[in-house]
């Protein structure tokens, strides 16, 4: 019966050390790995956001953005869509305005109903008041893998555009680097 008893206990020790848990750690402080993550977007958008809030408190134009899809063309699945969220987040805290044209349609229906003499004028929507971009943020996020000495090496490179509708000039560009050296594993049977 003893015995029992001390297998139930160790059997509910393993377990518990075993069954999970969660922990949470601060973003900003990840040390990184050999998968895209939080520090390679951390310092992407510290960078980027730096260098094109600069550019554009220099132009002293009014902007209005438009967030194009950033394309990863590693051969990692990078979730581009949380890299350019966080990058806005961060430009409109700068007060930097965004055009989501998401919901344009449903804006237009709106104003198309204020129109009609069916919505309180006080609320109605008038037409001209939509914004239109005038800068396309756009980019891609490119690698070159090799192995060398027993080490993979991997050099990303995340590049950020903004393209002038008007004009179709490209008038900033800026680039975050990386070099990862890890390892390699010998998996063998």
């Amino acid at each position: 019966m003893k015995k029992a008893s001390y297998l139930l206990i160790a059997l509910s020790l393993i377990l518990a050390n075993c069954g999970g848990g969660v922990q949470y750690k601060d973003p900003a402080k990840d040390s990184g790995s050999r998968e895209w993550g939080p520090k390679e977007i951390k310092d992407t958008v510290s960078k980027m956001v730096t260098s094109l809030y600069t550019y554009l408190k220099e132009e002293k134009k009014a902007a209005f953005i438009q967030v194009k899809k950033i394309r990863n063309r590693t051969s990692e699945h990078i979730d581009t869509k949380m890299l350019s969220n966080e990058l806005v987040n961060n430009l409109m805290k700068k007060r930097i305005r965004f055009i989501d044209p998401s919901f344009t349609k449903e804006a237009l229906e709106e104003i198309e109903k204020g129109m009609t003499g069916m919505i309180d004028p006080d609320s109605a929507i008038p037409a001209g008041e939509l914004k239109s971009p005038n800068l396309f943020l756009y980019g891609d996020i490119s690698s070159n893998t090799r192995t060398v000495g027993g080490k993979t090496l991997q050099y990303l490179v995340v590049t950020l555009k903004l393209k002038e509708l008007r004009t179709g000039i490209q008038v900033w560009q800026e680039q975050k680097e990386f070099l990862k050296v890890s390892k390699n594993t010998k998996v063998g049977w």
